[in-house]
């Protein structure tokens, strides 16, 4: 895309900013999942289309927004549908099943950009949006997901796995009624704040220095062809679902608040090793390991059920996916200026760094936290 419409560094990254703008903006938990999939389906055949910069932008924009209702309601059915001894797991799951579609996208898009160029994305995102609208139609109950936020009556909990977030309404401290609106989501404490920092550094890695700072060091200073990047990132999504599924499992285990810190290390290692990259054989080696960082991904998301009860976990959702869309909107901004200014060195120091900051300060958080809920 770059290339084609001969786009800077900086021009890229507000180009890609545009989808987490979107998202910031919309992203609210919804029951139109349907017509989610729907417009994301109609917004990626417009982008086929899209003959300049401009076009393209706005097209992203409207996968935004349609992604925003998406995976908001989607995370409000998992968090909340989810026992406290499973959560970690479920999170996992669902992480693992995003893994295994990226086990084919990147390879199939790398060898069709080849003949069909950068619009074959556009054409991929049409598919599985029209593939999750089917899936939805199908195979999902409507009452599903207001039960999981507390709309509607919930059915007994498994007696096997009570958890402080399975109780009923009634025996939920008072106190926690005295807190208005959004305040009410101070009862999540320093174990909330860890899990939404978490989240802003997992997804400005992810959408910045991975899957974007990555692929344009294999191809501008490596001279990786896209199929080649393709088969990488297949690969590295196949380290991934194994290290997702295994950081669930520990999550419910150890305690997945316990486990955070030495995710967000796990994460913060794996961005240094990229300093390491200066051939195709250090590139093929250090990206391979980056999918086992994937082990903080089931985290932050498993973290929300245990720090809020039920009535309050539609607010923590909007606000965890609000934290999301802001790591979507600055990682590509803030990479393409630094791809601009200093390369792919500055563009790495400046995500570990922040990596680092967030570690430092959610260990500071965890020895505060007074708590006795599963997720500690």
């Amino acid at each position: 895309m770059r290339a084609d419409l001969n786009l800077s560094y900086v021009e890229l990254g507000w180009v890609v900013a545009s989808f987490g703008f979107a998202r910031l903006v919309a992203d609210l938990p919804a029951t139109v999942l349907m017509a989610a999939f729907g417009a994301s389906a109609l917004a990626s055949a417009l982008g086929v289309l899209a003959t300049n910069v401009w076009q393209i932008a706005v097209v992203r924009l409207l996968i935004g927004i349609a992604s925003a209702v998406a995976q908001a309601m989607i995370l409000a059915w998992l968090v909340g549908g989810s026992s406290s001894a499973a959560r970690g797991r479920v999170m996992a799951r669902s992480e693992a099943f995003f893994s295994v579609t990226g086990l084919v996208v990147p390879a199939l898009g790398g060898l069709l950009a080849g003949p069909f160029g950068w619009r074959v994305a556009f054409v991929l995102g049409a598919l599985a949006a029209a593939i999750g609208l089917v899936a939805v139609f199908g195979f999902t109950q409507p009452s599903g997901a207001a039960r999981a936020v507390g709309l509607e009556a919930r059915p007994a909990p498994d007696p096997r796995a009570v958890g402080p977030d399975d109780r009923p309404a009634a025996t939920q401290p008072a106190a926690s009624t005295k807190r208005p609106g959004w305040l009410e989501l101070r009862q999540g404490g320093p174990i909330l704040l860890s899990a939404y920092l978490a989240t802003f550094v997992v997804f400005f890695s992810r959408n910045g220095l991975l899957n974007a700072g990555l692929p344009v060091l294999g191809a501008d200073q490596l001279g990786f062809q896209p199929f080649e990047i393709g088969l990488l990132f297949s690969t590295i999504n196949a380290a991934a679902i194994g290290a997702v599924l295994l950081g669930g499992r520990w999550g419910d285990r150890f305690g997945r608040f316990r486990m955070l810190a030495p995710a967000v290390a796990l994460l913060l290692a794996s961005q240094l090793l990229m300093f390491l990259i200066h051939d195709p054989l250090t590139y093929i080696v250090i990206g391979l390991l980056q999918g086992l960082a994937a082990f903080v991904n089931p985290l932050p998301a498993s973290l929300l059920g245990d720090a809020l009860p039920v009535r309050l976990r539609a607010r923590g959702i909007a606000v965890y996916r609000a934290v999301c869309d802001l790591a979507l909107l600055t990682a590509p901004a803030v990479l393409g200026l630094t791809l601009q200014l200093g390369g792919f060195p500055l563009a790495e120091f400046v995500t570990a760094a922040a990596t680092l900051a967030v570690l430092i300060a959610i260990v500071v958080l965890g020895r505060s936290a007074q708590t006795t809920v599963p997720g500690r």
